[in-house]
């Protein structure tokens, strides 16, 4: 491992999505001009692959599993026991640009900045013993790069979708439109999702004009990716 540390803290910028070769060797799950999805484990991964900037949304070390009747009910996070596998991709990551979804109840202390996102009033049950929702997230700003108008950090009107009947295809799904304004002030070249549940950021990065490569260990949620990029490769 720590050969591979050394390796991806001395990578340079990337003009295309390469895994390079190397000891370990993974078939892409999908694969398109533009995006390409692995299903495995980002800490083996991530080692491989040339990319310019991170988004991601990582296990936050909460152990959460929703409680809401549906699908996702008592189905807990991968790796969400501790941040132990957000904290080692960072270290695989090194000092390049990353923005990374997480909780104030474990912050990541190398971050320049936190950004806030208003989930929306349909969102946050928390507490009830408290009168204040906790319907917000927080994004960590790492590295540097990012550019753009200078807006607020309280980044709304992009609610998250809350039932599965109405779209929602995983417990955690983030709106494409917020990924595509965090993508906008991005800098250029490859983006990284290593945690890509879903594929939201890589649906937005398609949609942005953006090559992607992305990383989700469960296959499940692999299977929905692929399915939601194949219709964007079609339109």
């Amino acid at each position: 491992m720590s050969e591979n540390l050394s390796n991806a803290k001395d990578a340079g910028t990337a003009e295309t999505v390469v895994a390079r070769r190397s000891s370990l060797c993974y078939a892409p799950f999908f694969e398109s001009d533009s995006v390409t999805l692995y299903c495995g484990d980002a800490l083996e991964i991530l080692p491989t692959i040339e990319a310019d900037v991170m988004i991601t949304d990582p296990p936050f070390g909460i152990n959460h599993a929703s409680g809401w009747d549906g699908p996702y009910k008592g189905k807990a996070i991968a790796n969400d026991e501790t941040t132990e596998a957000r904290d080692r991709v960072l270290e695989i990551w090194g000092v390049r640009p990353a923005l990374v979804f997480g909780s104030w109840r474990h912050p990541i202390h190398q971050a320049k900045q936190a950004i806030v996102w208003d989930k929306g009033d349909a969102s946050g049950m928390g507490d009830l013993s408290i009168p204040w929702k906790p319907n917000w997230e927080l994004v960590f700003v790492l590295g540097d790069g990012f550019s753009g108008k200078r807006t607020t950090g309280v980044i709304s009107g992009s609610t998250v979708v809350t039932w599965a009947s109405k779209g929602r295809l995983h417990p955690n799904m983030k709106p494409e439109g917020l990924i595509q304004r965090l993508i906008g002030k991005c800098p250029p070249g490859v983006i990284v999702d290593p945690f890509a549940g879903s594929g939201t950021t890589l649906v937005a990065a398609m949609k942005e004009g953006r090559r992607a490569v992305g990383i989700e260990i469960e296959e499940r949620y692999a299977e929905i990716a692929a399915n939601r990029l194949r219709q964007g490769v079609l339109f």
